[in-house]
């Protein structure tokens, strides 16, 4: 046999079997992101305790909580309104819809629910579709879970009056679910997106490299296509950057220096898009992927209070 036949053949085999070993890494990144193993309620609370050095005697026996539940794409979306009696007889209602990340549930929420709480705000908690209390066999980055979010914002204003003044937070995942409703309503007063990613494709590409050390292509593209056909979930059509840019609701962005999972390019970017003049973006310094609370806890606070100071007296809120 010549030896280019010899050559042609050994491509050929190599690169057969790259594209195996690419599509069943695709088939892993896929099941790690839409089928995670979903941490309970006790593992958070856990968390919580252990690395936030969180208190639950508040949420457990002072907040009144009210269960609540709506219907989301894929089933029940549940969780919890907590009324303030600091807005009992005002006029318009302030309230927090509080966003939880990826793997986690809306316990994971609570330490951000108090800043809000503390603030004088109405607390809404809920879980994702597939984790804690919520119906749901997958979940999507924020694809599907806006919708959702925007059925518990119906919600929310049916429980405390169409004219409350609705501020979103969100974390990682919940970030880009926070940023993406955005594209879908126009009554949202305020946003707190900690370390969201601004394009899902892209935030893949970076996951694939950091995690697998291989290049996204073709490995992402792979996933995407199995995705598409098993969950209708298209990684180029849910770009929170894009609802942004479409956007003139204030953002407050917060990302951590050390965030390797999500850069924080991501917020970055999403900031310079942002056109309205109260927007801010805030690095938290050797704070990695959300856990700038837990690095600079009283900073949190003193940011997030003084953001919604800031809106709350553009729109004229007592």
């Amino acid at each position: 046999m010549a030896w280019y036949w010899i050559v042609l053949v050994c491509v050929c085999g190599f690169c057969l079997l790259y594209t195996l070993l690419c599509y069943i890494v695709a088939v892993k990144v896929l099941n790690k992101a839409t089928t995670p193993k979903a941490h309970t309620e006790e593992e958070a609370r856990a968390m919580q305790a252990s690395a936030e050095k969180m208190d639950f005697d508040e949420y457990d026996n002072v907040w009144k909580r009210e269960p609540f539940e709506v219907d989301g794409v894929h089933g029940k979306v549940r969780g919890e309104f907590v009324p303030n009696s600091a807005n009992d007889g005002k006029l318009r209602r302030k309230v927090a819809v509080i966003s939880h990340g990826h793997s986690w549930n809306r316990i994971n929420s609570v330490k951000y629910a108090k800043i809000f709480y503390d603030n004088g705000y109405d607390v809404v908690l809920y879980d994702h579709a597939y984790f804690g209390q919520s119906d749901g066999k997958f979940t999507t980055l924020g694809y599907y879970e806006h919708k959702d979010l925007s059925a518990v914002i119906d919600a929310v204003l049916g429980r405390f009056g169409k004219n409350a003044f609705v501020v979103l937070h969100g974390e990682s995942m919940g970030a880009a679910t926070v940023l993406g409703v955005l594209a879908d309503r126009n009554d949202i007063g305020a946003v707190v997106a900690d370390c969201g990613f601004s394009r899902t494709m892209a935030y893949y590409r970076e996951v694939c490299l950091q995690s697998v050390h291989l290049p996204g292509f073709p490995i992402v593209d792979f996933a995407n296509v199995m995705s598409k056909r098993k969950f209708g979930y298209d990684f180029t059509k849910y770009n929170p950057i894009d609802a942004v840019a479409a956007s003139d609701v204030p953002i407050c962005f917060i990302h951590g220096s050390a965030d390797k999972f999500i850069f924080p390019h991501n917020s970055e970017d999403m900031y310079k898009v942002s056109d309205n003049p109260l927007s801010e973006l805030h690095i938290v310094p050797g704070a990695g992927h959300a856990r700038s609370h837990m690095v600079a806890p009283e900073a949190y606070r003193q940011i997030v209070t003084a953001f919604l100071r800031k809106v709350e007296n553009a729109e004229k809120i007592d």
